[in-house]
């Protein structure tokens, strides 16, 4: 009953090639978060609640 189920389940290499799939996108985009905190001028960091000003009321 086991080798019927396992004939239907993928190889191994498939399975760290969607592994791969996430975890590359994910570190691309820390990366690209880290940089961007890193590098950006300061008028065009987020400061909180410093950002939204009270306009009159």
């Amino acid at each position: 009953m086991w080798r019927e189920w396992t004939n239907y389940l993928p190889d191994l290499k498939t399975f760290v090639y969607m592994a791969f799939a996430f975890v590359i996108p994910l570190m691309v985009t820390f990366i690209n978060m880290k940089l961007h905190k890193l590098g950006d001028p300061s008028w065009k960091k987020k400061d909180g609640a410093k950002n939204y000003k009270n306009k009159g009321r």
